[in-house]
């Protein structure tokens, strides 16, 4: 049975409909998970009427890869306590920030926690049009565009003082990593900062013998490359790559390891994910600006 469940998702993997398979298994699951589908309720039911709208489980699935709406929020709320020490750590508040940039924002987990800050312009974006769609709907405090697995963003060179990218390297290829990279340089402000997270040394168990040796040797492996974008690819990082290699147009202002014994869930962060805090240069162009 195990072999015959295997060779069939080859060949939906060589049709490159596995994550087409995995979503739809996932969400004929969810209904039929009736003390999931109740809990969800009953949490909806809990929430404040002054708080932003919760965003339909399947668009959860979409983003963390699970139904459930209370470890959703929960998410968001962990993610954005970990982005507020890394900055206080390094002299910085998000509450003093003119413009953030919310960069694979998917339905709003972290950035619907900086509702209420004042003078502060939020923005979002994401590859995902449903999610961009669902946010524009529901968080009016914040604006909202779509973007394309490649750049460009649609925003100004230098128009943001804080950007973050929450577990969105994890699902690229190089190439993608590096596009990148130099696109969140450009949208930069001079002296501003960025942060994001990576899949380091806590998160190699499900790699290979050889895989195992070249996150060793300091190169990044991709598993399942052609699902760039998508959960179903997934990047390793060392330390080292991310130094020397992916982010040398940006000065390492803060290194902080995934807490061993972190939940590996993508959702319940708890600091799973290693987390780098970067800033541009104070008055140079950032690599790949326009001049």
């Amino acid at each position: 049975m195990r072999t015959l469940v295997a060779r069939l998702r080859s060949v939906l993997d060589a049709l490159g409909l596995v994550a087409l398979a995995d979503d739809l298994r996932a969400r004929l699951r969810y209904l039929a998970d009736r003390e999931t589908r109740a809990r969800n309720a009953r949490f909806a039911r809990s929430l404040d009427p002054d708080e932003p709208p919760l965003p339909p489980p399947r668009l959860v699935y979409a983003v963390g890869g699970h139904f459930d709406l209370e470890e959703y929020c929960e998410s968001g709320e962990v993610h954005a306590d970990l982005i507020r020490d890394v900055l206080a750590q390094n002299e910085r508040d998000i509450e003093r920030c003119q413009s953030v940039l919310d960069f694979g924002c998917g339905c709003g987990r972290v950035l619907r926690q900086w509702r209420g800050i004042p003078r502060l312009e939020l923005h979002g974006c994401d590859r995902d049009e449903r999610l961009v769609a669902w946010c524009r709907r529901s968080l009016d405090f914040a604006e909202f565009r779509v973007n394309h697995l490649e750049p460009p963003l649609p925003y100004a060179g230098g128009q943001f003082d804080f950007v973050y990218a929450i577990s969105v390297f994890t699902h690229l290829t190089e190439e993608l990593q590096h596009a990148w990279m130099a696109e969140l340089e450009r949208v930069l402000a001079p002296g501003g900062v960025l942060l994001l997270t990576t899949k380091g040394r806590s998160r190699i168990g499900p790699l290979d013998d050889a895989e195992r040796a070249r996150f060793e040797d300091g190169e990044l492996v991709v598993q399942s490359p052609r699902y760039a974008g998508r959960n179903l690819c997934a990047a390793y990082h060392p330390e080292r790559y991310v130094r020397e290699r992916l982010a040398v147009g940006l000065r390492v202002l803060d290194f902080r390891p995934a807490q061993n014994g972190a939940a590996p869930s993508m959702d319940v962060f708890a600091q799973s994910q290693d987390v780098f805090l970067l800033q541009a240069p104070a008055s140079e162009p950032a690599r790949g600006a326009s001049r």
